[in-house]
């Protein structure tokens, strides 16, 4: 049974009698208990998390402080006081909260009713304390709160949907991550596989970010011809990698043709400045005998563009004389030619009737030879033929009609016939040079 103490104050009779008592127990469960009670000894609480060296996401607050309960020799119940600081020394203190319950479980939690703000390093401790003793310090524990780095998926342009690509060894365009937090510079690793689980990868190529909103990566290998394959992407800095963009599917095109070589005994061989023996060429919907035609002209320059499609820069576009044919009421200049590949076979014919002030074809190769030149079947295997960016195809001229004309025009001359590599997109310029001319002195 514990015992109280009772102090009385006692003032004379002669002036008043009255009473005072103070009560100060010394039940150790009592809230008025005399403290601090000797023998008590509180251990301090251990730090549990965050622990020293940690970092905390700004996105993944408010923080919750955890500690490993404290130990007491005495009877009273525990409580806990929590505190976080801006700097080791606690004095300038951005959280404090004491009367804590310990958790049942060994360990006692805390959540922030705010988040901290980010970018900064914090310190926090707590201790336990009954109402009478008090615990010392935990340790102090300092962490990090910072905003996360976040790398977004890049989104695929080109080649995408299956798409055919414009060569063996196509562009890879992509528009730039977005990105949040701390971001060094970024590197855009490329992949292609022969599927979309990219299990049998056939490259891997790396792209710094370039400016303006978009990145791009010129293959710099040959893709194997004539195949379906898939290429995904993905943004990375020295620390974080985002995720993969969605997998696009593109086929590739079919290899370069290229010239077969000139048989040995053809008789009289071929005409001088042609690129490639006109004579093993067959013939359709134009006159048959074209290749025996004096080249009287040298092709100078031919530029291709989607919009106007070819125009023939020729050394006698001034000279060559009007023709007008049967049942025209305007003259024609001259023919342009094409000469195509098809399974290591030649085919030529004159597509185009040109007349002056007429610019250029107006129809482009790669997007129009099937549905504007070689639509029918006056053009034999040329028909529905859709030639594809790198195919090597001859062009040349020759004077007046030779669309449709079995016979010839009363003037008998052509150009020379030279070859391209037609170029993605229907664009690109070739300008040929002409022989020099030899002076001979006297």
């Amino acid at each position: 049974m514990f015992r109280s103490i009772t102090l009385a104050c006692i003032v004379p009779a002669v002036l008043a009698m009255a009473g005072c008592v103070t009560t100060k127990s010394e039940d150790p469960l009592s809230p008025t208990v005399a403290g601090p009670i000797p023998g008590v000894n509180i251990t301090p609480p251990g730090i549990m998390k965050p622990a020293t060296g940690s970092k905390v996401a700004v996105d993944q607050q408010p923080l919750v402080l955890t500690v490993l309960n404290a130990g007491t020799s005495g009877v009273r119940p525990l409580t806990y006081l929590f505190e976080v600081a801006a700097d080791v020394s606690f004095a300038n203190k951005v959280f404090t909260q004491d009367g804590i319950q310990p958790g049942a479980t060994g360990q006692t939690s805390l959540r922030l009713p705010d988040a901290l703000a980010t970018g900064r390093t914090y310190f926090w401790h707590a201790r336990a304390q009954d109402g009478a003793n008090t615990g010392p310090f935990s340790s102090t524990a300092a962490f990090d709160v910072f905003t996360p780095t976040i790398i977004g998926a890049p989104v695929a342009l080109s080649p995408v949907n299956n798409a055919l690509a414009d060569s063996a060894h196509p562009r890879f365009s992509f528009g730039n991550v977005a990105r949040s937090g701390v971001v060094s510079p970024l590197v855009y690793t490329v992949e292609v596989a022969d599927s979309d689980t990219f299990t049998n990868k056939l490259a891997i190529w790396t792209v710094a970010e370039r400016a303006g909103g978009t990145t791009f990566l010129d293959s710099p290998q040959d893709l194997p011809p004539i195949k379906q394959l898939f290429w995904h992407v993905r943004a990375a800095d020295q620390v974080t990698a985002g995720p993969w963009a969605a997998p696009q599917a593109f086929q590739t095109p079919a290899p370069v043709v290229l010239p077969p070589p000139l048989p040995p005994d053809i008789p009289n061989g071929p005409t001088p400045g042609d690129a490639l023996n006109l004579g093993s060429a067959a013939v359709y919907n134009s006159p048959p005998d074209i290749a025996s035609w004096p080249a009287t002209a040298k092709i100078t320059r031919i530029d291709m563009s989607p919009g106007a499609g070819l125009n023939l820069e020729f050394t006698t576009k001034a000279s060559w004389p009007d023709y007008t044919p049967a049942g025209w009421d305007g003259p024609l200049q001259y023919t342009v030619w094409a000469v195509v590949n098809i399974s290591g076979r030649w085919y030529t014919s004159g597509f185009i009737q040109m007349w002056r002030g007429r610019p250029s074809t107006g129809a482009p190769i790669l997007s129009d030879f099937a549905r504007n030149w070689a639509y029918d079947a006056r053009w034999g295997p040329m028909m529905g033929h859709q030639p594809f960016a790198g195919e090597q195809m001859g062009f040349f001229v020759s004077s007046g009609n030779a669309r449709g004309e079995a016979g010839v025009t009363a003037r008998r001359e052509r150009s020379n016939v030279v070859i391209v590599s037609l170029p993605p997109g229907d664009s690109g310029s070739f300008p040929f040079s002409l022989p020099p001319v030899l002076l001979r002195s006297r």
